[in-house]
């Protein structure tokens, strides 16, 4: 709702001409911020700024808009002009400014940041700490991410499964197999408790390493073993680690769970397996999975309310279809249906069925 927050802001400013206080300031800076308007919340900022001294609340508000944007550079000479200005630093703002680097990898600068934490008397927190990870991942130095991992199991900031879930993913997306086994063996011999999010790691993980048997039992094991029920989005990586296998029959099988527990499923299950059944040459399905989703059979869409299907994968579908001389019988005929549903259809699908 942020064109109310701008009507109560004109209703202070121009209709009441009152002067905004730094709470009020910086609740108008946060919710720019939040609805993605980093540049309209660095415009007020410094519209107000001789009026309204800013504090380390508001800057870290910006700085966190920053990051958002990948703009590291920009959050890095905010802060080095707060310290100019003689602003007196705390946790909060060195993270947000340890955030905004830990985006984009670029960790020569939390080298300085770090130093300037000891300088500044700021003590890095577990948030610091897990941030520098994520950034070593982000970069692709997993070594250096598993020393900072270890510096902090050995100062006793890791107490649940939110760093483990960081590097088990830094790992699995730098294909550092041999680092996320020490990893899991830590994780278990420690107790600490996975959750959904590591589930959806590990199939992942064991789907690039073609080990899909394994991530049928870490799915059906662990969440029986901790008392959690695996959600959409883990038997959504299910599926496409089993496509990525070219498992088919397998893939069809977590989505077939996936529709009776959930009654719909999202764009991104259905562009899965749509795509995957295209890939494996499995055309009449990658059709009846289009018309399922879309309710084109006579039965209630199993598409989730308010998506639409991806149209790369309808594309991929459609061309497939009049590659194998199916335009006129198949694909026109499915994309006059899906016109007909009023589903969202773009020049390149009719392109793709002629």
């Amino acid at each position: 709702r942020l064109a109310q927050c701008w009507e109560f802001w004109r209703e202070l400013e121009e209709r009441r001409g009152m002067q905004p206080n730094d709470i009020v300031l910086g609740c108008m800076l946060d919710a720019l911020i939040t609805n993605q308007q980093v540049e309209q919340a660095v415009r007020l900022l410094e519209k107000w700024k001789d009026r309204v001294p800013p504090n380390t609340v508001m800057y870290s508000t910006i700085i966190k808009g920053f990051a958002n944007t990948h703009q590291s550079e920009r959050a890095m000479a905010m802060w080095r002009s707060m310290r100019k200005d003689g602003l007196k630093m705390n946790t909060v703002v060195y993270n947000a400014v340890i955030d905004a680097q830990a985006r984009v990898g670029a960790m020569e600068n939390v080298v300085e940041l770090l130093a300037a934490m000891e300088s500044d008397g700021v003590r890095p927190d577990v948030i610091s700490h897990s941030t520098i990870v994520k950034g070593y991942c982000m970069k692709g130095d997993m070594d250096k991410a598993f020393e900072v991992f270890r510096d902090m199991q050995n100062n006793n900031l890791v107490h649940d499964s939110i760093v483990y879930n960081t590097i088990l993913d830094g790992c699995t997306r730098n294909h550092r197999f041999d680092l996320a086994d020490v990893v899991l063996e830590d994780m278990e011999r420690r107790e600490i408790v996975p959750s959904n999010f590591t589930m959806g790691i590990l199939v992942k993980m064991y789907g690039r390493r073609q080990m899909l048997d394994v991530a049928f039992d870490r799915f059906e094991a662990i969440p029986k073993r901790y008392g959690f029920v695996p959600n959409a989005q883990v038997k959504t990586c299910l599926i496409c680690a089993c496509l990525n296998n070219n498992a088919l029959d397998r893939a069809f099988g977590v989505f077939d769970d996936l529709v009776r527990t959930n009654k719909t499923v999202d764009s991104k299950a259905f562009g899965a397996m749509i795509s995957g059944c295209v890939r494996l040459n499995g055309l009449d399905k990658a059709v009846a999975l289009v018309e399922e989703a879309v309710g084109l059979t006579g039965r209630a869409p199993q598409l989730a309310r308010g998506q639409s299907l991806e149209a790369d994968c309808l594309e991929k579908l459609l061309l497939a279809l009049s590659q194998r001389g199916q335009a006129e019988d198949v694909a026109i005929p499915l994309l006059d249906r899906l016109r007909a549903a009023k589903a969202p259809i773009n020049g390149r699908l009719q392109a793709s069925s002629m």
